[in-house]
């Protein structure tokens, strides 16, 4: 009984606590309604109709200002953090001194190093470099250095080391915040030193360069064979040093060149053919005098084989040279006239009995011009001062080094070759002619000049006749 009692007196106190705390909200909630019954009471007095009252609400226009100025506030100091925090990475990383992340110098990263390092490591890798120039014949592999070539190894790092320098502030933060997320990548650019590019140049087209060799006819004891012909070729030095200042990048190991085959005049399917003796003649002398006999022999062994392609000249005395004694000459009769006299004399000299090669020659050119109208054309001959008993008389060409000569052109399209040979007393000479299949495929050089030439008072292309020689065999 007592324990109802006390339950009693708990929630009493408690309904008298909550009547305690309810008391300023009825208050509250009653002063707005004193006006309201008072406005209700008045209405049957005027007997109008009441206007209702508009409740003033805020609309969504009049709240997205405050919005808006709220938003750009907050922006406003995040930026201002935002840059703060900025500035203060960027003063750190200048003081720094090291080229700003992700920079990269052909290939080779650079970020995050002091300027010597950078250079140092580009150094390195860049520093020697070599390149090979192409050639059909085969790559000449140059030192960079050597052809005039330097990679611009400081000037790429100074400009790596600027980014995020050179600008104004804003400008450099914004650099140095693009390249912390982005990369940068730069080349590294050549330099030439043209007089040593050139230089250079030359040599290899030297090395490279051939000329290009004639197919010719080569007569032996077997008979005639053809050497073939080569090619030759030549490197283009200005294209070639064109083409490496333009395509040269650092890094790339070859270049080609601009090179030319040269063909020659004649090849070697240009002298395959019939081979057609064109004249012949033949002259005695007597074997048992000595020294004459051998200095014909070792003339006409000179002269035997001798080949001359379209165009080409004879000369007796640039094919047998100086008559010496180390070549074989002896002492025998010559034809010699001292000064002052009228008439020569006949005394012993060195290689006696040489103008009777040269004149056994003069006379199978005759013959040949005969068949074939005068397509040797002589160009020098002389005559003795005393007559000859190996020829007809003024049938004869006397020859003297170095002033007296017999020279002749080969004006025909196909070469043609001299066969000398001793047979007992005799000493026979003959003009042969190799005829090719093709006949046109053998270029003829320009006879014009050949038919201008100078020669010594001579009467007509077949005897060519010219004042004696002061010395003769």
């Amino acid at each position: 009984m007592n324990d109802t009692k006390k339950l009693s007196e708990i929630n009493a106190e408690k309904t008298h606590d909550t009547q305690r705390l309810d008391a300023p909200a009825q208050t509250a909630t009653k002063a707005p309604d004193a006006p309201k019954i008072v406005a209700a009471k008045a209405a049957p007095a005027q007997k109008a109709p009441q206007k209702a009252v508009p409740v003033k609400t805020e609309s969504k226009r009049s709240v997205w200002p405050r919005v808006f100025a709220w938003s750009a506030g907050v922006a406003g100091v995040l930026l201002l953090s935002g840059l703060a925090g900025g500035y203060v990475t960027y003063d750190r990383w200048q003081k720094s001194e090291v080229i700003a992340p992700n920079i990269f110098i052909h290939g080779e990263p650079v970020g995050g190093l002091t300027h010597a390092q950078a250079t140092q490591n580009l150094q390195k890798r860049f520093g020697r470099l070599f390149v090979s120039i192409k050639t059909p014949k085969r790559p000449y592999r140059l030192a960079l250095r050597q052809l005039g070539g330097e990679p611009q190894i400081k000037k790429v790092v100074d400009e790596a080391y600027s980014y995020g320098r050179s600008g104004a502030l804003p400008a450099n933060l914004q650099q140095l915040a693009h390249a912390q997320k982005n990369e940068e990548r730069l080349s590294l650019p050549m330099r030439w030193d043209k007089a040593q590019l050139k230089k250079t140049m030359w040599t290899v087209a030297g090395n490279y360069h051939q000329s290009a060799h004639n197919a010719r006819l080569e007569v032996g004891e077997r008979g005639v064979k053809v050497i073939a012909h080569r090619e030759g070729r030549n490197l283009n030095v200005g294209e070639t040093l064109q083409t490496l200042q333009k395509k040269y990048y650092v890094g790339i190991g070859k270049i080609d060149s601009t090179t030319r085959a040269v063909m020659p005049r004649i090849t070697s399917a240009s002298l395959v053919g019939r081979d057609v003796l064109l004249g012949k003649y033949k002259t005695y002398f007597d074997s048992d005098v000595w020294g004459r006999t051998r200095n014909i022999r070792v003339a006409a062994s000179e002269i035997d084989g001798k080949v001359l392609m379209p165009g080409e000249k004879f000369s007796f005395n640039e094919i047998t040279g100086e008559r010496t004694y180390k070549k074989g000459y002896r002492m025998a009769h010559i034809f010699q006239r001292q000064p002052g006299e009228a008439k020569s004399q006949v005394v012993d000299g060195l290689a006696g009995g040489v103008c009777q090669v040269s004149s056994t020659l003069f006379n199978a050119v005759r013959r040949t011009n005969r068949k074939t109208d005068a397509r040797l054309r002589i160009l020098e001959r002389n005559y003795h001062s005393l007559p000859v008993t190996y020829v007809p008389a003024g049938l004869d060409a006397t020859v003297a080094w170095p002033d007296r000569d017999f020279k002749f052109r080969n004006n025909f399209v196909h070469p043609i070759y001299i066969r000398a040979k001793i047979d007992g007393s005799h000493l026979v000479i003959g003009i042969w002619g190799r005829v090719p299949t093709n006949v046109g495929a053998v270029t003829v050089a320009d006879v014009t000049a050949a038919n201008t030439s100078t020669v010594a008072n001579a009467p007509s292309a077949e005897t060519g006749a010219a004042p004696e020689s002061a010395r003769a065999s």
